[in-house]
């Protein structure tokens, strides 16, 4: 498994896997960051008939920004990992060292995590340079921040499998980006169908605002979907591990 690993860490340096990475909390950030600078007074007379602070508002704003970007991001770097593979065509060549095919698997696996930790990690930078740039009143609420950078990507574990798995046996990326992109938009309208693995992204932060739009209000289902995710996630992950195993690659 270790030598798999670093044989991956090899394929993905010469990659631009790390700036994709950094394209989706940009794109998170400047939509951010131009509503905030432009519209400073209004959003804060808006945090103030939230009843909330600045940063909790910040928060909330990139809730909408985030459920669009995060199952994208995914979509795409699945792809991208998977894509090395496909484009040089040396799936006969790995496949034929005396590797597992389940070691292969989930070192892909890992390496779509550590793209997630890493643009996760991005966006808790962004939020954090928006709220000290315009100078925000008030404690940084660094948990507040961390949970709206992070959860998203943990409740989209399910949505992480699926799309690696789908990306591994096909041998067109453009099956596996189109369903990642039907996803993210119907995502939108289906949000209140919760069984729906890829809904999960948008339910997955600390707070949101009440359909009032008067208030926010604290997220109590998100124990539900950390454990729909994990269980859902373990199932695609084994599911894709097990077809890959038995599948012939071209």
């Amino acid at each position: 498994m270790r030598e798999v690993i670093i044989g991956d860490r090899l394929k993905f340096k010469r990659s631009k896997l790390l700036l994709i990475a950094s394209t989706f909390p940009l794109f998170v950030f400047l939509m951010n960051f131009s509503d905030f600078y432009f519209r400073l007074d209004f959003n804060r007379e808006m945090a103030q008939e939230l009843h909330t602070s600045d940063w909790s508002f910040l928060v909330i704003s990139c809730h909408w920004s985030m459920f669009i970007m995060v199952p994208l991001s995914i979509t795409i770097f699945a792809s991208k990992i998977v894509n090395i593979e496909h484009e040089a065509n040396t799936w006969n060549i790995l496949l034929s060292l005396p590797i597992s095919r389940y070691s292969i698997y989930l070192s892909k696996f890992i390496y779509l995590l550590v793209l997630c930790v890493f643009s996760a990690t991005c966006i808790v930078g962004s939020i954090l340079f928006i709220g000290l740039f315009l100078d925000f009143n008030g404690p940084i609420p660094w948990g507040l921040i961390l949970k709206q950078a992070f959860y998203p990507y943990i409740v989209s574990f399910p949505l992480m499998a699926f799309q690696l798995w789908i990306s591994m046996v096909c041998e067109n990326q453009m099956i596996s980006i189109s369903l990642g992109v039907i996803f993210t938009l119907s995502g939108f309208f289906l949000q209140n169908i919760k069984w729906l693995f890829w809904v999960y992204p948008i339910w997955g932060t600390p707070i949101l605002p009440s359909d009032k739009f008067n208030e926010v209000i604290t997220n109590t289902d998100l124990s539900f979907f950390f454990i729909m995710s994990f269980i859902v996630g373990i199932f695609f992950l084994t599911s894709g591990m097990i077809h890959f195993s038995k599948r012939e690659m071209r």
